[in-house]
């Protein structure tokens, strides 16, 4: 298993001042709107963003639920996050240190009533096996009823027959990032409970929402 946290995190501490300064990405913006825009959030939800990066969802999410907290393994990208929503006013955010495949690592997440879940551009930097040990722990933490979101790269199809389109779809070829196929997060979220709905957004890349009753 190819998969070194520590490297990843450290990838994205030296990545952020790039990633903060880049134009919109026109397929990361497209999934992560039609992410968010799947959690169908209200004022009485309280939202977990695994993987937050610089906390651009989670503040965008903060304006229309109760609470949320964001959590990610690079510590720069956490930091940044909390003085960009400190300087915004946000009083209904927090930043924790925290995995997808352990997110307790940090804090003890199980006691803030979690209802929500938004996994955005995340979840493919892991291999299979630790994808289906992070989502069965993430829906572990969550309150019943309550909603997982998923937009990534996950393959509608063939990879290698959308060469071309690995750039579009913000993937790296295999170096750090491990896409599953559309299937095997599909069936990986049925098998913990979940009624599943996908929207493709691309050959490579869609939104997957995960109703836990």
């Amino acid at each position: 298993m190819n998969y070194d946290k520590d490297q990843v995190a450290e990838l994205f501490d030296n990545k952020l001042e790039h990633i903060e300064s880049r134009p919109d990405d026109a397929m990361f913006k497209q999934v992560g709107s039609k992410a968010l825009e799947a959690l169908e959030l209200d004022k009485n939800d309280i939202l977990l963003d695994a993987g937050t990066g610089a906390g651009n969802n989670a503040m965008k999410a903060a304006l229309s639920c109760s609470r949320v907290i964001g959590i990610d393994i690079s510590r720069k990208s956490l930091d940044r996050a909390g003085i960009k929503a400190s300087e915004k006013g946000f009083e209904n955010l927090e930043f924790l240190y925290g995995s997808i495949e352990e997110p307790n690592e940090g804090t003890d997440l199980t006691s803030y009533g979690i209802n929500k879940i938004l996994v955005n551009y995340a979840l493919h930097h892991l291999p299979d096996e630790l994808k289906k040990q992070g989502l069965a722990n993430l829906a572990g933490i969550m309150k019943r009823p309550g909603r997982m979101v998923i937009g990534d790269i996950m393959f509608f199809e063939d990879p290698e027959a959308h060469l071309e389109k690995f750039e579009e779809a913000g993937y790296d070829g295999g170096e750090y990032d491990h896409p599953s196929t559309m299937g095997f997060l599909k069936n990986t979220l049925e098998d913990l409970g979940a009624s599943v709905r996908v929207e493709r957004l691309h050959p490579l890349a869609g939104v997957m929402i995960a109703d836990f009753l």
